[in-house]
């Protein structure tokens, strides 16, 4: 019941985000990007190197991401709390300061020479805080829709 709760007030109150998420994860998940279902949010360990997102009730997970991660996977469904905060200013108000704070060379710099922490600024330190509040459930194993040949299957 509350899974199905929180996406009825995802999609009515966090439209925007939900259909931008949806089309990624739809993309992903049709190249056969390895998925999961977490407490009503829909995950895909997505390919670009650039790291981990969430859009709506949608989490994109670094290649490099496995489930030992959990802080990670608490992060990021912090965002989708934020969604349902924030609603249709969440790309406004969470996205835009979040994509700035990761993509801009300054802010790079910043933390590369240990000035900032990525976790220390908004809205990424709320993403961590309603996380490691509401991130309860034990950490998913990604489902592949296609698994790829083994290599050390040499058999001809």
């Amino acid at each position: 019941m509350k899974q199905a709760l929180y996406l009825l007030c995802q999609w009515l109150w966090g439209l925007p985000q939900n259909l931008v998420g949806g089309v990624f994860y739809l993309y992903y998940r049709l190249k056969g990007c390895p998925h999961f279902r977490y407490q009503g949010a829909f995950g895909v360990v997505w390919t670009n190197p650039s790291g981990s997102m969430s859009m709506g009730s949608f989490l994109f997970m670094h290649p490099t991401w496995t489930p030992a991660d959990r802080k990670l996977l608490a992060h990021e469904y912090g965002h989708t709390i934020q969604s349902l905060f924030f609603g249709p200013l969440y790309l406004l108000t969470v996205g835009l300061p979040s994509v700035l704070w990761a993509g801009l060379p300054r802010f790079k710099q910043m933390r590369r020479e240990g000035r900032r922490s990525y976790y220390s600024v908004y809205p990424e330190k709320q993403a961590s805080s309603l996380g490691k509040r509401y991130a309860k459930k034990a950490v998913p194993i990604p489902k592949r829709k296609k698994l790829p040949p083994s290599r050390r299957d040499t058999r001809p």
